[in-house]
């Protein structure tokens, strides 16, 4: 009879550590199914043709990303821990990102370009630069970047806290909480709408074509916080000639400028005369500086910049009707009413 308790009792010692090292197994990092959904009410217009969202592990190791089709979201199987949340439009074309291996570092940027690259493409053609931006580098406008972010993000076997910025007229972060596994994220406009204008131009039926440049710019910026990078670039800009209304107008995309930069804003205007000549505009006159603009601007992220008054000059040409054709750059210098 003992014996057979013994035995009872040494079979019920080994269950009871067979269970315990069970119960051992399920504090291993589990896996849930989140729901990523996007709301759109800071980008109404927003269009993209898919996003792409990063997830950083708060304690280090390597991100998640998972791309979803269109603008609605989807499901991505992350494991239980706290990360850092990163989105953006993965349908860009221009705009290059770079460090994404680090959600403090992960940049938005664009490529070297030319100033006259908007007439002659992506060449090695070289023109002349604003006085004083001589040895920036030229950086293309980028295309378009809705994106967002979200911190401080607890994934639990029960449910979701993440902290965000749901409304644009809000600086301060909103702390959510959510008894299921979904996070919403609010995809914004991530770039500035820059636009400019040059008004009453004289004799601009003689020209045939045309592009601008803007210095003192900044050529990229990190995308957890948005800080801008504090180079300063020039961006290569298209130039739209409307002869109907004597005018020459363009507008790009820009990351904006670095409030801690001094560097002025200059713009120069490029122009092919129907006489052959090559032409520039304010190389180092104050008419082309529209630092005040940029900086007085009262919405900095939509700025439209004016120039009023421009003379181009008459075309030169010999009894015969011959137009001669000129090489280098000439500089041209206008009295220009701002």
């Amino acid at each position: 009879m003992r014996n057979a308790v013994h035995i009872l009792l040494t079979l019920l010692m080994l269950a009871a550590i067979s269970c315990t090292h069970k119960e051992l197994c399920l504090h291993h990092p589990h896996e849930v199914k989140l729901k990523v959904e996007f709301n759109w009410q800071n980008a109404p217009e927003a269009n993209p043709q898919g996003m792409c969202v990063f997830f950083y592990p708060v304690e280090g190791g390597a991100y998640t990303r998972m791309d979803f089709k269109g603008t609605q979201g989807g499901y991505i199987e992350l494991s239980v821990g706290k990360y850092h949340v990163l989105t953006y439009n993965n349908d860009t074309e221009v705009s290059q990102f770079a460090n994404s291996h680090d959600f403090k570092t992960h940049l938005a940027y664009t490529r070297e370009g030319s100033v006259l690259e908007p007439v002659l493409g992506n060449s090695a053609a070289k023109a002349p630069r604003a006085e004083g931006s001589e040895e920036e580098k030229v950086v293309i406008t980028p295309d378009m970047i809705w994106g967002c972010t979200a911190f401080d993000v607890e994934v639990t076997e029960t449910g979701i806290s993440y902290n965000c910025v749901p409304f644009i007229s809000k600086g301060d972060p909103v702390n959510v909480q959510v008894e299921e596994h979904v996070i919403t994220l609010y995809p914004d406009d991530l770039l500035c709408h820059y636009s400019y204008e040059i008004r009453n131009v004289q004799n601009l039926k003689h020209a045939t074509q045309m592009c601008a440049s803007l210095s003192g710019m900044s050529g990229g910026a990190l995308l957890s916080t948005l800080e801008l990078l504090k180079e300063c670039v020039t961006l290569p800009l298209e130039a739209k000639i409307n002869r109907e209304t004597s005018t020459i107008t363009g507008e790009f995309l820009t990351f904006g400028h670095h409030p801690q930069n001094a560097a002025p804003h200059k713009m120069l205007l490029y122009v092919w005369m129907d006489d052959g000549q090559k032409l520039y505009f304010g190389s180092d006159d104050e008419d082309f500086d529209v630092t005040t603009q940029v900086h007085s601007a009262p919405n900095p992220k939509r700025v439209h910049l004016i120039i009023d008054g421009l003379d181009l000059p008459k075309p030169i040409e010999n009894g015969n009707g011959y137009k001669p054709t000129v090489d280098d750059w000439e500089s041209v210098y206008e009295d220009v009413i701002m």
